[in-house]
């Protein structure tokens, strides 16, 4: 057990690191929060959360092999999760504020945060990176996935309501439609910028 327990600290950082930096994730989060609020937002990170624990449960069973065994399949999900993004990108820029766009007053909840983590580029090679680095073998390997997931389930829940909460506290100081449209426009940057870095 002092094994896991060592595992403990790098494990919490490098869950920070993965979940706190921009990614399609947080985009569509601070885009919730500055437009809905906090309380509209659970949701959906509710569902990304349980997406990514699917993913843990998965990978950990075996699917990681077999994206090591066939590596362009990761390549096709790559390019998946890139048209999705292109297409959310977009998106944000033709949307300029709630009251303009007349969208619903949750747009984004449970099935959709759950659902956009098998093309999330992001979540699934953060997901394979963390059982690749933080698991142990034989008998210890199941005790430490579960930690792992436990640990990174944790933080990104932190995380993605900070992001959300940045959200709220931006949506202040937007108080015209321009505002909120150049708003739009820069978390589209940000997302066309994920798209690269998904390729790199």
């Amino acid at each position: 057990m002092n094994e896991l327990i060592a595992l403990l600290l790098p494990l919490m950082l490098f869950s920070i690191s993965a979940t706190a930096t921009p990614g399609p994730n947080n985009v569509m989060l601070t885009l919730l929060g500055s437009e809905f609020g906090l309380k509209s937002a659970l949701g959906f990170i509710a569902g990304i959360r349980m997406g990514i624990v699917l993913l843990f449960a998965l990978m950990s069973m075996g699917v990681a092999g077999l994206v090591e065994l066939f590596p362009h399949s990761l390549q096709v999900l790559k390019c998946i999760g890139a048209v999705y993004l292109f297409w959310l990108a977009i998106k944000l820029i033709k949307t300029t504020s709630q009251l303009d766009a007349k969208l619903p007053v949750n747009p984004l909840g449970f099935v959709h945060g759950m659902a956009v983590q098998f093309i999330n580029p992001k979540s699934i090679l953060m997901v394979l990176s963390c059982i690749s680095a933080f698991s142990l073998p034989n008998h210890l390997y199941w005790y430490s996935v579960l930690q792992a997931c436990a640990v990174f389930s944790v933080v990104g829940l932190l995380t993605n309501i900070g992001w959300t909460l940045f959200g709220v506290a931006v949506s202040r100081l937007l108080a015209t439609p321009v505002a909120k449209h150049r708003f739009n426009c820069f978390l589209a940057a940000c997302t066309f910028i994920t798209i690269g870095l998904i390729f790199v």
